[in-house]
């Protein structure tokens, strides 16, 4: 897969991550999600729109229609959909198969995590901070300046909310609790549990 000029730029991921509000269009991306192949069964797809605005991660199985498995906005966002060690998998496989660099689909997918307490927080982030590097795109003093703006998110913050990983059949791993705004929770009927389980057990992350 070979990605578009544009993610080689400071600017395409200071905008992702809404770092950067300005007027701009990625006509690149409109009605053309990115699509990662996992195994030979499973695809996710990222489309983030022209604009950015509405980041949606979706799921396909074989050739069936793709399912929306997680979103990221700035209104009413359900983003948290995989743990940590299942992006590390899917990272790697991704890097496998498509032959890119390991930041970009990490820092494409690293939104999509859901993250329990702040040890997790700074272990996610100190992992971020190296991707971000390993990119060449930012300045050791934008770098810093990122970390430090992380590090905002105290102790207090994390132990105020719920959102926890909890394995429960027959679903599996569920992502619970009053602010864990995610699709992947045992109430969803529609999150497709069983092909998911297959899939990150194929990638040796179950």
């Amino acid at each position: 897969m070979k990605m578009n000029k544009a993610l080689y730029t400071k600017a395409f991921w200071e905008r992702y991550f809404w770092e950067l509000q300005d007027e701009f269009a990625y006509e690149f991306l409109e009605d053309n999600p990115l699509r990662f192949r996992l195994t030979a069964q499973d695809t996710l797809l990222l489309d983030p729109g022209e604009d950015l605005s509405y980041i949606s991660l979706g799921y396909q199985y074989k050739k069936e229609e793709d399912i929306e498995i997680a979103w990221d906005d700035e209104a009413h966002f359900h983003p948290s959909v995989m743990r940590f060690n299942e992006l590390l998998a899917i990272v790697d496989r991704i890097v496998a198969v498509h032959q890119i660099e390991t930041w970009i689909p990490a820092l494409l997918l690293r939104r999509f995590v859901g993250i329990e307490s702040l040890a997790e927080f700074q272990t996610v982030s100190a992992w971020e901070f190296g991707m971000r590097q390993a990119s060449g795109l930012f300045t050791e003093d934008e770098l810093q300046e990122w970390l430090e703006s992380s590090k905002q998110l105290d102790e207090a913050y994390w132990n105020d909310r719920s959102g926890k990983w909890s394995d429960q059949e027959p679903c599996g791993w569920v992502f619970v609790g009053e602010d864990a705004y995610s699709l992947r929770n045992p109430a969803n009927d529609s999150f497709p549990f069983q092909q998911w389980n297959r899939m990150l057990a194929e990638l040796g992350c179950l």
